[in-house]
């Protein structure tokens, strides 16, 4: 293993062990899996089954940084109206969270090997990922890695740039000069928009507040025309992570059209 990569480690230890998260129990009809990516770590997750069989497709949801890790999306119900649509729901949590063991410093990692397991247990089922905060800004890094195998992406909530949201306290010099740094890469903290830009002409999706004091509408116009193909869903009068909760239902809504539109559009290429 390099200097490189053992400093990063050291730094993800440091930085981010197992202060984050707690461990929760699973809810009733969930079926628990574990992943192991190539850094060690061990992943808890669990798969909500479609109320629909067979399912039309999975959607993978990476949570942000809060102490409920892959609950936080079980609060606010949105597995639920997925499965009613038809969609297998994949909860994971990043390295740290819960009972998920920190091995190493990168969590784009953590969800391309969900995302393999997914998609070899539900061969030719669309895989739709959708990221919110810190789980989108390491789903976008994850695309810049070159592996597209999914229907789409959806972002939610997700800073440009980690500067963006540690604008003040301590860690504020810390992420400014991490993001900037040689170990940028390594651990996920550099700019989103080149990683973005790589994705090619795979569906993306961009949720955001526009009331959201992360996230600047000059940013946002940067990122658009770095990624012309990137569609812009902005809700007004929300901020951060704020979308779901008070524009529940336009928020579903967007989701499931976007998705809808990226299985028509892999349907029409693949025959």
């Amino acid at each position: 293993m390099s200097r490189r990569h053992l400093a990063a480690r050291l730094f993800m230890r440091v930085m981010f062990g197992r202060v984050q998260g707690h461990a929760q129990p699973l809810p009733a009809g969930a079926r628990a899996f574990q992943v192991q990516p190539a850094d060690g770590s061990r992943l808890e997750g669990l798969l909500l089954p479609s109320h629909v069989r067979p399912p039309r497709g999975v959607v993978l949801l990476c949570h942000p940084f809060l102490k409920d890790g892959m609950h936080y999306f079980l609060h606010h119900q949105l597995p639920l109206a997925l499965q009613q649509q038809g969609y297998d729901v994949a909860l994971f949590n990043f390295k740290g969270f819960g009972r998920s063991t920190l091995g190493g410093p990168s969590f784009a990692d953590d969800i391309l090997a969900v995302a393999r397991q997914l998609a070899a247990e539900s061969p030719g089922l669309p895989l739709h990922l959708l990221g919110c905060s810190f789980g989108g800004y390491h789903l976008a890094h994850a695309l810049g890695r070159g592996e597209h195998g999914f229907t789409s992406v959806a972002l939610d909530s997700v800073p440009l740039s980690v500067r963006d949201f540690f604008r003040r306290g301590p860690l504020r010099p810390v992420m400014g000069w991490l993001s900037r740094s040689r170990w940028a890469d390594a651990t996920g903290s550099a700019p989103i928009g080149e990683a973005l830009a790589q994705a090619g002409d795979l569906p993306l999706a961009y949720l955001y507040g526009e009331s959201d004091p992360y996230i600047a509408a000059a940013n946002v116009q940067r990122l658009l025309r770095r990624c012309p193909g990137l569609r812009l869903y902005p809700f007004a009068e929300c901020r951060h992570l704020d979308g779901h909760r008070r524009q529940r239902q336009r928020y579903i809504d967007t989701l499931l059209d976007f998705f809808a539109r990226a299985e028509h559009r892999a349907r029409a290429l693949h025959g």
